[in-house]
């Protein structure tokens, strides 16, 4: 690939879509986007010595963000899926047309037999897809990493990204995600298909970035989307052709606000959190990249979004990656030493949310760190050592990790607390009736164990037996809106009795919050 002279290397492997994860969107403040050089020289930089060891150094990695590319370079991103990449300054040709071959065992003018539909949940860490029949039932399924993450963990980072000129090369990633997804699905019957809908549910942002709508009135007061509404769109109008794809239409559901999008509007209907009446209150949690909250039932409830970072997913911890293969995601201590288990029982890469959580929980109850998240002397300059990498370099959790953790869990827990007062004072002033089930949504939440969610005081612990498991409600909603014929209206009436809430302009948000920083103390939770 060619560059400009003086180029950034993480701008170079940006458009290329080869960049590792950059969740300071390139600041040189996060440490995440190593990349190995194979030949050419860069000098070593300051974030360099920061993040990486005299090892790491030797070995020739280097941050990205910090490379400029003045000759010819080859690189090695240590990510999945990533090959080495030669990066030069002389001139290429022009790419091809972009378009997606189709696959080579498909007949092409094969008889479709059955009508089939794809249903997105377009996360900003996370992507996931399945493939469905007419009766919902999931027929193939695909999953990756969100490659716009090399323009920062955040939602906000990317709205930074688009509104500094990065807009177009913002949708081509996640387009380009799309349709490589979409190509698998079809590929994976073995047979011509033909796809007739896809659905996609995604927070406002997400689907901002997917249309290429400007974000300037979104990133900042008063938080204004360009669209909010159900959209229906012809496949190319958003889409490079893929066999199989370019007939169907596309559906962008409908979300509540800029920081309450379409993934939560379905993820209430299909968690159950829609059919719940007055006098059984629930509560509705996602954790993902953000922390969204619902508290009440069908009669009316009250929503929120946490400042609660992508600390959940990974983000801004120190060895943190989201949920993939080898990502660490239990961990325990037997016999004081410690003991970790990774996804896929791979070698481990990094930490994910449920990892951090579990290790912060076992080291409460080891007594190796207090309840105001203050790690032993022992631990307090390196963290605590889980593991090593397979090129020995060691994985740890560090005190600003547990930092990162503590100020999360506080804005979650804060913020349900400020829910509940805020739903009691409208909608049941008189008897206060206690919530009957908190439905945990996302693929972290998934993984999190009720034990540990409490433990380390992410929730009341009269709530412990009241805690179910939804997994991916975004992409079931997806899945219902394909399947059932009322949804539809149903997601309309969602939104309208919906009443959303600032935290950050609630009188008693600041107060919960400091309250909640503090973990659990280890004798009072064992008592």
């Amino acid at each position: 690939m060619s560059a400009e002279r003086g180029e950034s290397l993480l701008d170079v492997l940006r458009k290329r879509q080869a960049a590792p994860a950059a969740d300071c969107n390139g600041t040189g403040s996060c440490g995440k986007c190593r990349v190995r050089i194979v030949e050419g020289d860069v000098p070593i930089s300051g974030p360099d010595r920061q993040f990486l060891t005299s090892q790491e150094l030797a070995q020739g990695y280097r941050l990205a963000c910090r490379c400029k590319v003045l000759d010819h370079l080859t690189v090695c991103v240590p990510e999945p899926g990533m090959p080495i990449q030669s990066v030069g300054l002389e001139q290429t040709p022009a790419d091809g047309d972009g378009k997606r071959e189709s696959c080579q065992e498909h007949p092409k003018q094969a008889q479709r037999q059955k009508e089939y539909s794809i249903a997105v949940d377009l996360g900003s860490t996370t992507l996931a897809a399945v493939l469905t029949d007419r009766e919902g039932n999931v027929l193939a399924q695909s999953t990756a990493v969100n490659s716009q993450r090399a323009y920062g963990a955040d939602v906000l980072s990317r709205i930074q990204a688009s509104n500094e000129g990065k807009r177009d090369l913002l949708k081509a990633c996640i387009c380009r995600d799309l349709e490589q997804m979409f190509q698998t699905l079809v590929c994976s019957q073995q047979k011509q298909i033909q796809i007739q809908r896809i659905a996609i549910a995604a927070n406002t942002t997400m689907l901002h970035l997917l249309r290429g709508y400007s974000c300037e009135r979104l990133g900042q007061a008063p938080f204004e989307p360009v669209n909010l509404n159900l959209e229906c769109l012809d496949y190319g109008q958003l889409f490079a052709p893929v066999a199989g794809c370019e007939d169907s239409k596309v559906y962008l559901l409908p979300g509540m606000s800029a920081f309450l999008g379409a993934d939560i509007t379905a993820g209430l209907f299909s968690s159950g959190f829609w059919q719940t009446g007055k006098q059984e209150p629930a509560i509705f949690i996602d954790l993902g990249t953000n922390g969204e909250l619902a508290y009440g039932s069908r009669d009316g409830f009250v929503t929120a979004s946490t400042a609660a970072g992508p600390a959940f997913e990974g983000g801004r911890l120190s060895c943190g990656v989201p949920g993939i293969p080898g990502a660490i995601c239990n961990v325990s201590y037997l016999y004081h030493r410690v003991r970790i288990r990774t996804i896929g029982q791979k070698k481990p890469c990094g930490i994910c949310g449920t990892g951090a959580m579990e290790a912060v929980a076992a080291l409460l109850s080891e007594g190796q760190m207090d309840a105001d998240g203050l790690l032993a002397p022992e631990l307090f300059t390196n963290g605590m050592e889980l593991a090593k990498r397979e090129d020995g370099s060691p994985l740890c959790l560090t005190q600003a990790d547990i930092r990162e953790i503590q100020m999360a869990k506080a804005a979650i827990r804060a913020g349900l607390c400020v829910l509940q007062k805020r739903y009691q004072e409208e909608f049941d002033p008189a008897r206060q009736i206690p919530v009957n089930r908190i439905l945990l949504a996302g693929g972290f939440g998934y993984y999190l164990s009720a034990e540990t969610a409490v433990s380390i005081g992410l929730f009341a612990p009269e709530w412990k037996e009241k805690i179910v498991l939804c997994a991916n409600t975004s992409l079931k909603g997806a899945i219902a809106y394909l399947t059932d014929p009322s949804c539809a209206q149903q997601l309309e009436q969602i939104r309208k009795k919906n009443r959303t809430i600032r935290l950050e302009d609630d009188a008693d948000f600041q107060t919960m919050y400091m309250e909640q920083m503090r973990f659990p103390d280890r004798a009072k939770s064992s008592g």
